[in-house]
């Protein structure tokens, strides 16, 4: 598999040496309404992946739910992405929701798809332009995918993970693990699934940027994950779950799988058990 990451200086040096595609992976914050900076400029000849918009099913009860393959292939088709297209994704934030965009484009068998380290803030820091134009689609493509089931769990594979030797991995604030915090979606009960470990992916980031590897495992290892065993990783909507699902790729790991509806789902759900520390 290709490395996830690709930094500034190794994007400008691909963009003039072959065709990549960029997309501008855009969505508000789920948490605080706080919205995307959709008009503050794109890395040029960029176009825009909305998680808000067609790169979520709106049909489903749950936020940011990932949509069927045939549509994900319509929109990426739209957008002028074939399957064999190179992909550099980014945030405008650093890294926040571009790695939701990276999982969903690995679970449709997409091979050359890469994360930008640090987004667009990263490109302008070293002093590359934002284009102020909005993000276009040149052309039409015919995207046809290759779907690869085990980048996304369901919450009967969770069930099924409890006390197995799959890890459970939630990229919530320590504090909504706990249940010392109260939930931001109505209706969502406070605390983890049974067994869970708990690791906020903003300790897996400095300034908008993944850590170091080497930092990135200090931080696994302290959550009490061992990186050779299964991994679901799990978070609110199923977004800063793929943050913690790439480190953990890039740490070594090879099995993990992000659980979609997350605890916007399970945590809604009675029929799935909750803890809540005391």
């Amino acid at each position: 598999m290709t490395t996830p990451l690709i930094n500034v200086s190794e994007l400008r040096q691909a963009l003039t040496s072959k065709p990549v595609a960029l997309l501008r992976v855009l969505m508000d914050d789920p948490v605080s309404g706080e919205p995307d900076k959709r008009d503050g400029g794109a890395i040029p000849n960029s176009r825009d992946f909305d998680l808000d918009g067609d790169g979520s099913d709106h049909e489903a009860s749950l936020p940011h739910t990932l949509p069927s393959v045939s549509t994900l292939s319509h929109y990426l088709g739209q957008l002028g992405i074939a399957d064999s297209t190179a992909i550099i994704v980014y945030d405008t934030r650093g890294i926040y929701c571009a790695p939701r965009a990276w999982w969903v484009l690995k679970s449709l068998g997409h091979v050359h798809a890469q994360i930008l380290n640090g987004g667009s803030p990263a490109w302008e820091a070293a002093g590359h332009a934002l284009n102020p134009e909005p993000p276009f689609a040149d052309q039409t493509r015919l995207y046809e995918p290759n779907p690869q089931r085990h980048w996304f769990v369901d919450a009967d594979d969770v069930l099924r993970a409890l006390n197995t030797d799959i890890q459970i991995l939630d990229a919530r604030s320590h504090a909504r693990f706990e249940g010392r915090e109260p939930e931001p979606r109505d209706g969502v009960r406070s605390g983890h699934m049974p067994g869970a470990k708990s690791l906020h992916y903003a300790r897996l980031l400095t300034d908008g940027e993944f850590k170091p590897v080497s930092e990135l495992q200090a931080e696994f290892d302290k959550a009490g994950i061992n990186l050779t065993n299964p991994i679901i990783c799990t978070c609110g909507s199923g977004i800063t779950a793929c943050i913690i699902g790439v480190a953990a790729l890039m740490c070594g790991a090879a099995n993990v799988s992000v659980y979609d509806g997350s605890w916007s789902e399970w945590g809604a759900d009675l029929r799935y058990p909750v803890e809540v520390t005391s």
